[in-house]
């Protein structure tokens, strides 16, 4: 059986750290953000092999550290505990106001899926009509 990954853009939940984001893959959303201490902010519903989607992270990554160098120190991550394995790794950017990090990268992730797949990535969009 084939597993299955999710591309997330999720927000820091430590005290201090609101403006700190990350971007990630993973096969269990809600295990993710308890683990890693985050609030999921987006997460791209196209299943995908693990090659795959860590083919779009990396490209989204790339992007990231182009615009919002250098990477967020976070709490209980790398640089906290030095020699054992964190479980906040150093996948974090800081970036004030959140919105330019969210857009760039959410962009990045569909130039990814697309250089990648060759199909554009469908965004679901709301509308607030008065008629509903």
């Amino acid at each position: 059986m084939k597993r299955l990954y999710t591309i997330y853009i999720g927000r820091s939940n430590y005290h201090k750290e609101f403006c700190c984001h990350t971007i990630g893959i993973t096969r269990d959303i809600e295990n993710r953000a308890v683990t890693k201490g985050f609030t999921p902010l987006y997460v791209f519903t196209q299943r995908m092999t693990r090659a795959d989607a860590q083919s779009i992270e990396g490209y989204a990554h790339t992007i990231a550290d182009r615009y919002f160098e250098p990477r967020a120190i976070v709490k209980n991550g790398w640089f906290d505990r030095s020699g054992a394995r964190p479980n906040r790794t150093k996948d974090w950017w800081y970036c004030s106001p959140s919105k330019e990090f969210i857009a760039t990268i959410m962009t990045a992730i569909s130039e990814g899926y697309a250089k990648r797949f060759k199909v554009e990535l469908q965004h679901p969009h709301y509308t607030q009509s008065l008629d509903e």
